[in-house]
């Protein structure tokens, strides 16, 4: 009713609410409604006002009234600069919300954004620019930044790598590939990998996180140092069930398992995406399994169950893979089990990149490198990334 029904015409009796809103669902919905007047004009005016509440919904408010991203066109009715100009200050804010807020508003307000965060970078004021060179890296990716801040970050990278401590790469769709030992340049052989740069755990979970969501990129990946024995390999690049990726990775980790004995390849989507594993030694397939409900499973699988399958099914009160259900309450059982296999496959065989942390022994430094993939579709996109 406020904001389709009477509109602009209760804008301010909203902002004054918000303001003095007395609890945290409160000023959630007075914030939803706050934010769907479309009055742009006014939020430019709201961007100033003492209450964090109203300069945060404000932010969200011209997010949604202006933003050009996911393929929306520019609002006709919106000066851009202006708008802008008038957040960029916001960027320093006091209060932590409005200053994110600020930023990912910024990133979706097309490349008009580039221009004046460069100014900052170059010539302050100071208490802005580290959060502008957030902004650039999301908008434009290394392209957007000076050569002086390509220069700063790769220093900060080799900064932090000799005190460098293994993290759980954990990137809610996580595809790996593992073998055994530490020959990182060797495996970059073999995988045909180029324009490799040092990374840390940080840097190569935050690649692959991006890497995973909106779509698979396939151009680049994260190889780690040696982790307890194993080196992994970190993008979508390596999932050895995607429709798209199997055979080529069946491939590759056969190559792999041909010059180090064993090799692995892994899937798993935390948040109900199945898991997929193939497992190869001395050049030949030993398994390969898909476990994600759906029908089409059955045209990935190569070889027999693993002991290693059939030990975890045990574990869990499941009946082992390959034996026959008792009924059909136990198949579905098993059915419902396979989807989250891989990290325990990986862990028993191996390393899981879940597993990783302050207490693995690390040997090397890790390093992100464009795929083949790559050389044939182009350069994935860069973005902002943590270090």
């Amino acid at each position: 009713m406020l904001s389709k029904r009477i509109g602009p015409a209760a804008y301010d009796e909203v902002l004054a609410a918000l303001a003095a809103a007395p609890d945290e669902e409160s000023r959630r919905r007075l914030s939803g409604a706050f934010s769907r007047f479309g009055t742009v004009d006014r939020y430019l005016e709201a961007l100033s006002h003492p209450s964090a509440s109203v300069r945060q919904s404000a932010a969200f408010g011209i997010q949604s009234a202006c933003s050009v991203a996911y393929g929306r066109e520019p609002n006709p009715d919106v000066d851009y600069d202006r708008v802008i100009d008038a957040l960029i200050p916001l960027l320093a804010d006091p209060d932590p919300e409005v200053a994110q807020r600020v930023m990912w508003v910024l990133t979706m307000l097309g490349p008009g954004v580039v221009e004046p965060l460069s100014r900052i970078r170059a010539h302050g004021p100071g208490q802005l620019r580290a959060r502008a060179l957030s902004v650039l890296a999301a908008v434009g990716g290394e392209e957007a930044l000076s050569a002086a801040d390509r220069a700063a970050v790769a220093r900060l990278i080799r900064v932090k790598l000799p005190h460098d401590q293994a993290r759980p790469l954990d990137a809610c769709f996580t595809s790996w590939i593992a073998v055994p030992g530490g020959d990182q340049q060797g495996i970059v052989d073999v995988l045909e990998l180029f324009d490799a740069r040092p990374a840390t755990f940080a840097l190569g979970l935050s690649v692959g996180a991006h890497d995973s969501h909106d779509g698979a990129e396939y151009g680049r990946v994260y190889v780690t140092p040696e982790v307890d024995g194993w080196t992994l390999v970190l993008g979508p690049w390596c999932n050895p069930v995607d429709p798209e990726r199997a055979e080529d990775v069946l491939r590759v980790v056969t190559e792999l398992s041909r010059r180090y004995g064993r090799a692995q390849a892994y899937y798993f989507g935390e948040q109900g995406g199945g898991s997929g594993w193939l497992v190869a030694a001395d050049g030949g397939v030993v398994r390969r399994c898909r476990g994600s409900w759906d029908e089409d499973d059955a045209r990935y699988t190569l070889g027999p169950p693993l002991p290693e399958e059939r030990a975890a099914c045990v574990e869990e009160g499941v009946t082992p893979v390959g034996d026959e259900p008792a009924d059909g309450d136990e198949n579905e059982e098993r059915a419902d089990f396979a989807p989250y296999l891989a990290p325990e496959l990986a862990r028993r065989l191996g390393v899981s990149p879940f597993d990783l942390g302050p207490d693995t022994t690390v040997r090397g430094a890790g390093l992100v490198a464009l795929t083949p993939y790559a050389r044939e579709h182009g350069k994935p996109s860069s973005g902002a990334y943590a270090i």
